[in-house]
């Protein structure tokens, strides 16, 4: 069973989360202005203090001019560095459709951006938008792909046959023995969210989930009874 650190968007939140001894870190990511990839989960920008602005608006001026606040925002390289293969990273981009033609390069840039890191074997990208991941799929066939999904689904096992996704990411409430098995039977891991009580996480095991993407990580590691420990180095096999 994996467990997975949700929203870890901060650089104390990724090691912090990797020192408790998670086996993945998830980060959300939005494309701004500026072309960069900022680690930040909200479309507005309430928690910075600023009503009635998207994230996605951002210019790099912006951007930088609250990092000199401390605010403590990072750009999605600052965040691989900081995993770096210590543990796999999910990366959720987020993205609206409404100004569609202005960031056409979201997926050529944020593939090149991990293979010029070197990141590609370590990190999934993940969307409720599936089709910017059949684009990734499309450009960069070797890439691993995640979808977030939610509600209950005529069509989901057709989208799940196009997009060959090594990850479903079903909502908890979602998340049957049946779904569990037909992706199984695909060779398809599964990793509920949000799930954060320990009642679901007894569901979860009993239905065989392979990870649980949950804000309370720590508390989840004491239920499954792994000892809390400080992991350097690189990913290593569980």
């Amino acid at each position: 069973m994996k467990v997975i650190a949700h929203k870890a968007n901060g650089k104390g939140e990724i090691e912090g989360a990797i020192s408790l001894g998670v086996d993945i870190v998830e980060v959300d990511i939005w494309a701004t202005k500026s072309h960069r990839f900022l680690v930040f989960h909200d479309i507005f920008l309430e928690k910075l203090g600023r009503h009635n602005n998207w994230t996605m608006f951002l210019t790099q001026e912006e951007i930088e001019e609250f990092r000199r606040e401390g605010k403590g925002l990072i750009y999605l390289e600052e965040a691989l560095e900081l995993v770096r293969g210590k543990v796999e990273l999910l990366v959720e981009l987020k993205r609206t459709r409404h100004a569609e033609a202005s960031y056409a390069w979201i997926e050529e840039e944020l593939l090149r951006l991990l293979e010029s890191e070197k990141a590609l074997s370590w990190t999934i990208i993940i969307s409720f938008d599936h089709v910017s991941l059949l684009r990734f799929k499309d450009l960069c066939p070797e890439v691993r792909v995640g979808m977030i999904c939610a509600g209950e689904w005529l069509n989901l096992w057709d989208e799940v046959g196009r997009l060959s996704p090594t990850v479903l990411l079903p909502h908890w409430a979602q998340t049957t023995p049946r779904l569990v098995e037909e992706a199984h039977r695909r060779g398809i891991a599964v990793y509920p969210w949000i799930v954060n009580v320990k009642d679901l996480w007894e569901i979860c095991l009993e239905i065989g989930v392979d990870g649980i993407v949950t804000d309370e990580y720590e508390k989840l590691l004491e239920f499954l009874g792994r000892k809390t420990e400080v992991r350097r180095g690189s990913l290593l096999p569980r």
